[in-house]
C-alpha cells in the first residue's frame, strides 16, 4: 500500500457514515407482531466506529417517528389485550411525547464494557440529532433502560444480549427557539466521540405517515 494513501485509509476507518436506507412510506401496523417488527425494522439504522483497524461501537437506533410510536401503542395494546380506552390512552401518551421531544431507542456496544457509558455524566460519547434543515440539538437526556423481561427484546428487536439499551431524548426546538423539521426530508443522529463517530441517517418522503 502507498505510504500516501494510508493517513486517507486511517481517516476512513476512524468515519464511519451509515447508508441513509429510505423509509418506506407504505408500511403499516397490521395488528401481528410481524408487522410490528417490519415497520421497526424500517425505523431502525444501525451503524458501527472503527478506530485504528478496531471496532470501538456498534449502534442500532431506532427512531420513534409518528409511524413508529402509533406502530407501538398498537402492538403495545394488542400484546397486552388492552379495552378500547386503554388502546386510546396508550396512543394519546405517546403522540403528546411526539410533540414534547425527538426520540430514539438505541442498542448500544463496546468492546470495553466501562466506555459504554452514554447515560453517565461525562460519558466517552455526545450524540446529536441534526434535522431536515441541518439544525443540530444535542440530546437533553440519556436513560439507560435495564433489560429485565423479555418485552425488552420484543418491543426493541434491535437490542443483542451483548449490548445495552438507551432511550434518549433531543428537544423539539432549536435554538432559535424554531420547531425542528423531524417527520420528512433526511434526518440525521449522530453517536462521536474522541475514538470516530458514526452517522444513522433517516430519508423520511413525504406522505410517510
Amino acid at each position: 500500500m502507498s505510504v500516501r494513501r494510508l493517513p486517507v485509509l486511517l481517516v476512513a476507518l476512524a468515519l464511519v457514515a451509515c447508508s441513509g436506507a429510505r423509509v418506506k412510506p407504505n408500511v403499516t401496523y397490521r395488528n401481528s407482531y410481524d408487522s410490528y417488527e417490519k415497520i421497526a425494522a424500517n425505523w431502525t439504522r444501525d451503524g458501527k466506529v472503527y478506530h485504528n483497524f478496531g471496532t470501538r461501537a456498534l449502534v442500532a437506533a431506532t427512531y420513534f417517528s409518528l409511524p413508529m410510536r402509533r406502530a407501538f401503542a398498537a402492538e403495545w395494546s394488542r400484546a397486552y389485550d388492552l379495552t378500547a380506552t386503554e388502546r386510546t390512552n396508550v396512543l394519546a401518551n405517546q403522540l403528546a411525547e411526539a410533540e414534547q421531544r425527538v426520540e430514539f431507542v438505541l442498542s448500544f456496544y463496546t468492546p470495553e464494557v466501562t466506555f459504554n457509558d452514554l447515560s453517565k455524566s461525562g460519558s466517552s460519547w455526545r450524540l446529536w440529532f441534526i434535522d431536515a434543515n441541518g439544525t443540530k440539538v444535542e440530546a437533553v437526556k440519556v436513560q439507560r433502560l435495564r433489560v429485565q423481561h423479555k418485552k425488552e427484546y420484543l418491543f426493541f428487536p434491535q437490542l443483542d444480549r451483548w449490548s445495552r439499551l438507551y432511550r434518549v431524548y433531543f428537544p423539539i426546538v432549536g435554538p432559535d427557539g424554531r420547531r425542528l423539521v423531524t417527520e420528512q426530508g433526511t434526518v440525521t443522529l449522530r453517536v462521536t466521540g474522541v475514538e470516530g463517530l458514526a452517522d444513522l441517517v433517516w430519508e423520511i418522503p413525504p406522505g410517510s405517515h
